[in-house]
């Protein structure tokens, strides 16, 4: 990977705020000038810091962590801090709480470094130092103000632990306030404040690239990561996506948008993503280039574990299967390319049902008609005689003629309103082959009408 580095100005120079793994372990480090860094690696790409939208990554990772606790409260840009005082039993420990954490947080494409306590300084440190006994944390970690810093390094203070070996009756006359604050804190004689935070109420998501691209891959990309961010929202939610909106941001400032209705609500990032990936395959993105996607839920479901059925334990599958098979056919080809019939109160056979989209609520219509054949045809009229009771006993089609057994005819009334065709005459036959059809009678003429 090509390593990278987020800058500032300070002063009159550009400061190194934040490095890539590969640009670490090419000896760079945050702090240094980026003089100094092109000098240590020419390859080193430089991005200017964007405090805004570092902001708005934050905070949906807080949101996304709201899973796991009800308490998020903020330190930006250093630290997220989850209150867990009796989340635990939810996930089976304290341990485990915080093992699953850590996998949202790395599945989200971040680095983290967790730090369990009893006390919010006293995890904060932890995580900082990047070790599991507070007193091996080094000085730094306790965030303290450079000249306690300079004053701790003089007298060879490197750890906390070192720290909590003086005396403590002469702190508070050689430090500044914060240093015996943090070591009070650390006591759990006080306790430090952060901000809360509220998650927004419509989840959304934006992933910014690097420059502008024509690529289908990077797009492809961005989607995935989404559709991963989007899971976590949701699952903190214990809700589901019913409507998704998708944005290509163009650099010709017209975006490109993918809309997307679902049949069932779901939070399931493959799901997600091969739904977006279906809608993406049929859309004419043309040659223009994009430099950013945004996603958005606008209408979320409540999404809950299902009990298992023990009598029918595959039904809940079977549903999940054809919701997820009804919405990528509705991403590739459009809603109103997947329907499925309904019944109507029409007594015309021929609008007897309309289609509807898949997702719609089925309406309360339906049918008391006799059974009806599984074909209907365009009306072929043929010759039919009736015996003395006025049921189809011989029929000809051309120069085939052929004996009939009939059924009780069915007449057929509706509005006067649809023309002088107001009344019809229908009647099950099979002929002498064992076929059977439906005959429609109309002003004297028969028609075969459909077939059984």
């Amino acid at each position: 990977a090509r390593p990278m580095a987020v800058v500032e100005p300070r002063g009159d120079s550009v400061t190194l705020v934040a490095v890539s793994a590969a640009a670490a372990e090419a000896g760079v480090y945050p702090g240094m000038t980026a003089t100094a860094a092109r000098s240590l690696v020419p390859s080193l790409a430089l991005m200017e810091q964007d405090l805004e939208a570092e902001r708005a990554d934050f905070e949906a990772l807080a949101a996304a962590l709201g899973r796991f606790s009800p308490h998020v409260h903020m330190d930006f840009p250093g630290a997220l801090l989850l209150d867990i005082s009796g989340c635990e039993r939810l996930f089976g420990s304290e341990p485990a709480l915080a093992a699953q954490t850590c996998a949202a947080i790395e599945r989200l494409g971040y680095t983290v470094r967790p730090g369990l306590a009893d006390n919010v300084t006293a995890a904060y440190t932890l995580a900082l130092g990047g070790v599991q006994e507070l007193d091996l944390a080094p000085v730094e970690a306790l965030r303290l103000v450079q000249t306690d810093l300079d004053y701790l390094a003089a007298l060879g203070v490197r750890s906390v632990g070192d720290l909590r070996a003086l005396p403590p009756t002469g702190l508070p006359a050689r430090f500044s306030e914060v240093l015996t604050a943090r070591l009070s804190a650390l006591r759990g004689e006080r306790e430090e404040t952060f901000e809360h935070f509220s998650p927004p109420a419509i989840i959304a998501e934006r992933l910014a690239f690097e420059g502008p691209t024509d690529r289908y891959d990077a797009l492809v990309f961005a989607l995935r990561r989404l559709a991963v961010a989007l899971e976590e929202r949701l699952a903190a939610l214990e809700a589901g996506a019913s409507t998704l909106e998708v944005k290509l941001n163009a650099t010709d400032g017209l975006p490109v948008s993918l809309t997307l209705n679902l049949s069932r609500p779901t939070r399931q990032s493959s799901s997600l993503a091969n739904l977006l990936l279906g809608r993406l395959e049929s859309t004419d993105l043309g040659e223009r280039w994009f430099d950013g996607v945004e996603a958005c839920v606008p209408v979320t479901a409540p999404v809950r574990a299902a009990q298992r059925d023990l009598f029918q334990p595959q039904n809940q599958a079977q549903e999940r299967a054809l919701a997820e098979l009804v919405d990528e056919l509705a991403g590739r080809l459009g809603s109103g390319a997947v329907v499925r019939a309904e019944l109507t109160a029409d007594p015309r056979p021929e609008r007897a049902f309309v289609f509807r989209p898949f997702g719609e609520p089925r309406a309360d219509a339906c049918s008391t008609s006799p059974p009806r054949p599984c074909a209907l045809f365009e009306p072929h009229e043929v010759h039919v005689e009736c015996d003395g009771g006025g049921r189809p006993v011989l029929m000809r089609d051309g120069p085939r003629s052929t004996r009939l057994v009939s059924s009780r005819p069915e007449r057929v009334h509706f509005g006067w309103w649809v023309g002088d065709d107001a009344e019809r005459d229908y009647v099950a036959v099979q002929d002498d082959s064992g076929a059977r059809w439906w005959l429609m009678a109309r002003g004297g003429r028969w028609f075969i009408v459909g077939a059984f």
